[in-house]
This record gives C-alpha cells, structure tokens and sequence, in this order.
C-alpha cells in the first residue's frame, strides 16, 4: 500500500512540475534536463576533440561529401548545422519526457544516476543525415524529424514520426545512462555476452582504412567471443564501410558494415557472415548491430516503448534481453 501511495505522489509532483517546464527552461524532474540555444549548442558540439581526433580520411570524405576533405573543413562545416529549438518544439520533447517519467513511475523502474542533459538541435548533416546522437549527457535532434511531427503532410507521416521521436529519446537516453553509469553499462552488455575491458583496443590499419566514427561510442572497450573457422576468437566491434566515398550522395549508412576485430592485435577484421554465432551474441531483437552500445539502446528503448509483448505484440527473438533490462530497473538483478 505504501508503494502504491508513493507512486501516485510522485505522479501528482511529475504533473505539477510539467506545468512549469514547457517553456524550455532547466527542468527538474526525474529526468533534469534543458535546451542549447544555437550559440550555446555550438559551443558543446566544437569542443569533442577527443571524438574528432578518431576521425579517419573515410569519415571526413563522407561527411563533406568529397575526396580528401580535412577536419577544419568538418568543423567549419559542423558548427553552421546547429539550430536553435522553437517553441512548439520544446513542447512537443516536454511532453514527451513527461509520459517517460510517467512511464518510470508507474512501472517502478528506477534510472542510475544521470547528469542533467542538455537538447541541441541540429540539421543533421554533421553525421550524415543520422536521426540523433549523443556526446556525454548532450542529446543532439535532428531538425527533419521535428518537421515530420509537427508539420508532416498527412497524419500518417505524423504519427510515425512521433514514433520514432518517442524511441530516439530513450535510445540516446541509453547512451547517456552508460556513461554516467560504468555499472550499468556492464550489465547491460552483458546481456549480450560483451564483457568491458580495462583498456580501449586500437583499431589495426586495415580498420581504421574504412572506419566510421561513432558520437555514441566513445570507447572500443568490449569484447566478445564470436566462432570464426571453428575457432573461438575475442573480437571488438567496429563500424566500417565496405568501399571509399566515390561521389557526392554518397552515405556511409549505405555501405555500412559490421567489423569484427581480433583483441590480440592482428591486422584483420571478420565480417558477421564469418562469425557462427553472430546472432548468439547480439541477439536477433534489432538489426542495429554496429556496436554493442547500439544494440542495448535499441533493446533498452523497446523495453521502455513496448515492454515485454514487443513492437508488434508477439514478443521478441530474444525475450532474456529485455527481461534483464526490466529486472535491473526494478532492483531484481
């Protein structure tokens, strides 16, 4: 009974403080966060060295959309791409957080700890047309998909887009959650048979070639064991493409693969294809597998969206995963 009262309480304070955060100012409720204006947002965005300086040539071609591009090019380029947010935008992402924290209440699932995160909205074409992304507790909205919501030509295009704003949120709250949060991030890695390791793994030359880089994935600091030739073999994840930017339209999500690299340093990578138990290890309830980071934000959303009966109501490939993700919100891992 006690529970039960504390849950309605804190329901009535979610309500009462939702009156007083529509207009975009810091909010302060289960989840705290606020929005960048675009001068405040830039300032966030320009300062990742440490992201930009895992940039490869690869990364900077596709992105500026030409051969031998450099990164003050990118960071010129980068900072005209953020926005500042409208008014009917702010209310639109306050009244979804709202349902959120409504949703957390009243399923007792309780978040780890988490800075206050900062909303910055962008055009997106910084990470080639991605629908969001995260650097530390910074969640940066794409412009097209507010456009969708808001404005969409038809109330079909509307609604799916809400639904995709919906699943954004939680998903890059995921990626937001693992930082703050080094425990919960090994459990729910190992959800997926990944295991954090003491050090990041350097990306071998043949990698690096085509690799992608990831704002949602600062460290290649996991590993997992995969059945390649027969063999077991520890492998860490990359995100790479399978050719070069050859011309303008080009997308990296369109040649995307998933890199499986050898933890002992040899210069070679697998393919999912070459690994027997691929879909062991990451599980078959997304296909978003460049990463174990985005493969739990996926699982981690559906179970916040969807919970246990799935997208489409019949479950999931892997149920274990989102069950454990369930438990560890609950207090019962």
């Amino acid at each position: 009974m006690f529970r039960k009262i504390l849950s309605v309480l804190l329901v009535l304070s979610i309500l009462l403080l939702g009156a007083c955060g529509l207009s975009g100012d810091r909010y302060e409720g289960v989840i705290r966060y606020r929005y960048a204006s675009k001068s405040e947002g830039t300032e966030l965005l320009l300062p990742n060295t440490a992201y930009y300086d895992g940039f490869s040539q690869n990364d900077l071609d596709f992105r500026m959309q030409k051969k031998n591009a450099d990164m003050d090019e990118y960071l010129s380029f980068a900072k005209e791409q953020v926005l500042d947010f409208s008014a009917e935008e702010m209310k639109l992402v306050d009244k979804l957080i709202r349902k959120m924290e409504k949703l957390l209440v009243k399923s007792g699932y309780t978040l780890p700890p988490l800075d206050e995160i900062v909303f910055v909205k962008t055009t997106m074409y910084e990470e080639c047309d991605a629908g969001g992304y995260t650097h530390g507790t910074d969640i940066f909205l794409s412009e097209y998909c507010f456009d969708e919501v808001l404005h969409g030509e038809d109330r079909e295009t509307r609604t799916g887009y809400l639904y995709v704003l919906k699943e954004m949120l939680w998903h890059e709250l995921f990626h937001c959650l693992t930082r703050n949060n080094p425990d919960f991030k090994a459990k729910m890695y190992d959800l997926i048979h990944f295991t954090i390791a003491d050090k990041d793994f350097e990306l071998p030359p043949s990698v690096f070639e085509y690799h992608i880089s990831n704002p949602d994935v600062e460290h290649h600091d996991s590993y997992a064991t995969f059945t390649i030739d027969g063999k077991d073999t520890e492998c860490f994840v990359d995100f790479v493409t399978t050719k070069h930017f050859e011309e303008e339209g080009d997308n990296f999500f369109d040649s995307s693969e998933t890199a499986l690299v050898p933890t002992d340093g040899t210069d070679i990578y697998y393919t999912p294809d070459d690994a027997e138990n691929f879909n062991e290890v990451f599980g078959e309830n997304t296909e978003y597998v460049v990463d174990p980071e985005e493969c739990m934000a996926d699982n981690f959303a559906f179970a916040m969206m969807y919970g246990t009966d799935g997208p489409e109501g019949d479950g999931y490939p892997n149920p274990e995963i989102i069950d454990g993700i369930l438990q560890y919100l609950k207090g019962e891992e």
